[in-house]
């Protein structure tokens, strides 16, 4: 019985113990001084075009459809590219077919596909 009283004494107080540092005033880290680099004229921005009207020209790539490895990821591949086809008419993107794509690569946009050079599409061909 005495030794069932001290197990439950020790714990009342180490459990006031562990309540001791509430009662002070909460410690906060500093908030972080991270300063982005100035924008420099000499490096060319990375960000993509997300408009297809953008100034860079049409290109044509033939090669054949197939699925990519992500659900609703359609890649064209060529005898030296693969490229992972955003938009166009999904329709006629069947995996097996060979087709001419039109569009703009637009190879430093992230995409969740992981698979591919992203190529917008503006028309498609069989």
């Amino acid at each position: 019985m005495r030794f069932v009283a001290l197990i439950v004494a020790g714990g009342l107080a180490l459990g006031g113990l562990a309540g001791c540092g509430s009662t002070s005033e909460p410690v906060t880290a500093p908030p972080p001084s991270i300063v982005p680099p100035a924008p420099s004229s000499d490096v060319p921005s990375a960000r993509p075009s997300l408009t297809l009207g953008s100034a860079q020209p049409l290109v044509s790539v033939r090669g054949t459809v197939k699925d990519g490895v992500e659900p609703g990821c359609v890649l064209l591949t060529t005898d030296k590219e693969t490229y992972l086809l955003l938009g166009g008419d999904r329709e006629s993107m069947k995996s097996g077919k060979t087709l001419t794509v039109y569009g703009t690569p637009e190879p430093t946009m992230m995409t969740t596909c992981q698979q591919g050079t992203p190529f917008r599409v503006s028309r498609v061909e069989n």
